[in-house]
């Protein structure tokens, strides 16, 4: 008897073992599967922000050599144009082409960004003139709009990329004149920071930014709000910029409040600081 029990009892433990492993497997497939399912998606959504973004860079590329085209055909030998109208429509035809070439270059920028294949050309370089330079090829801009443009020279030299810094400070500038009504400000801070970093911000007069918005603008293609109808192209400029601060092992980001305006900060880590005058 106490043997047939013990039989009896050792082939439920095994049975209760095997429904346990059972259960074990599947639980381990289910996750297998859900895991499956979630790369599935992300894979998915990286196809059509991938798909968005080509589609409005081809949008971007079109409308100026759209422009090229009509402008080159009324400079046809049997359209009567005076050299005035010529030199016009031949000026036109440059400024689309170059905002043409600069489409290209910051979309082959951020693909080698992201394949890893970017080279940074580090040198000594005086901050002020960079900003200085910056400050100076918008400045009739800012004139004519009523925009006031405030910053105090800091005497800083750092280490960057002084090519692809300028480029940033004149995209984050322009981008802050868009965003001015008449008669605003935009202030350029410069400070380091106790651990020895330092800090550039450029703050604008605008209407500011929702937190979903300020998301999306770090984004090649999101939510950001239209910057002289070129939203895209901003977003695009400001990705590039986060990038190529990333790469040099700072951060570039953006603080906003709705009806405070918005702060572009790029931190540059301790190393690339040289001194301060």
């Amino acid at each position: 008897m106490l043997r047939r029990y013990i039989a009896q009892y050792e082939r439920l433990s095994d049975e209760d073992e095997a429904e346990q492993a059972l259960r074990r497997s599947r639980d381990d497939a289910q996750r297998a599967a859900d895991r499956a399912r979630e790369a599935q998606g992300v894979a998915e959504a990286a196809t059509r922000a991938k798909a968005a973004f080509m589609a409005t860079m081809s949008r971007e590329l079109c409308t100026p050599l759209e422009a090229i085209v009509r402008l080159a055909e009324s400079l046809r030998p049997e359209d009567v144009v005076t050299i005035a109208e010529g030199a016009h429509s031949a000026g036109e035809i440059g400024a689309l082409a170059a905002h043409m070439r600069d489409l290209i270059g910051d979309v082959l920028e951020l693909t080698r960004i992201e394949a890893g294949e970017a080279a940074l050309v580090q040198e000594d370089c005086n901050l002020d003139a960079v900003i200085g330079a910056s400050l100076s090829a918008i400045d009739a801009r800012a004139q004519a709009k009523g925009v006031n443009l405030n910053f105090c020279p800091s005497a800083t030299r750092i280490r960057s990329d002084s090519r692809r810094l300028r480029r940033i400070v004149d995209d984050v500038l322009m981008h802050a004149l868009s965003a001015t009504p008449a008669g605003g400000d935009i202030a350029i801070e410069v400070f380091e920071e106790r651990a020895g970093g330092l800090m550039l911000s450029v703050i604008d007069g605008g209407g500011g930014m929702t937190p979903a918005e300020v998301d999306g603008a770090l984004q090649p293609v999101g939510a950001a709000p239209p910057v002289e109808g070129r939203a895209d192209t901003r977003q695009l400029s400001l990705a590039l910029a986060k990038a190529f601060i990333e790469l040099q092992g700072g951060r570039f980001f953006l603080e906003s409040v709705p009806g405070a305006g918005t702060a572009a900060c790029i931190y540059l880590p301790p190393q690339s600081v040289r001194r301060s005058a």
